[in-house]
């Protein structure tokens, strides 16, 4: 490059690298956006309806709950959330942790849950439990789960 001194070039690079990794941190507005989602699936939950229960997750969202083959599947998840909500009881969950990866894509979240029923017999059972759930960042910006699984602590 004729006119061009060896520092223009380095200058130019640094330039054009640091542009490159200025991308905004959006980690904490992520952690926040999921926080809220899993307030409002709580929500949703405990008010058995169904459509907005299914819209937390992923189109190709899957379900791994205890004792079941993997729920895969907008269709598949209905069926079964279907199933579940017109069980009588109680399911709370409280959120531990939600770690977003560096990309800003990916992020996972971790808690605890509570669920609240009865048995055959009429008796109540609590049983206590934990949670993980994978959320991806869709293109329209939205966090879906792609991956939910609970089991009880026994």
């Amino acid at each position: 490059m004729r006119g061009w001194h060896p520092m223009h070039i380095f200058v130019i690079a640094v330039m054009g690298s640091s542009a490159i990794s200025c991308k905004r941190d959006t980690r904490a507005d992520d952690e926040a956006a999921i926080r809220v989602a899993t307030r409002e699936w709580n929500a949703a939950e405990a008010a058995k309806d169904l459509e907005k229960c299914i819209s937390f997750y992923a189109d190709d969202g899957e379900r791994y709950a205890t004792g079941s083959p993997a729920i895969r599947g907008a269709a598949a998840l209905r069926e079964e959330w279907r199933k579940y909500l017109s069980t009588p009881g109680t399911f709370q969950w409280s959120t531990s942790k939600v770690e977003v990866s560096g990309s800003g894509d990916l992020a996972y979240e971790t808690g605890r849950f509570v669920l609240k029923t009865v048995d055959k017999n009429g008796q109540a059972i609590t049983t206590n439990g934990k949670y993980v759930c994978v959320w991806k960042k869709q293109p329209n910006g939205k966090w879906k789960v792609v991956a939910d699984i609970d089991n009880p602590d026994s």
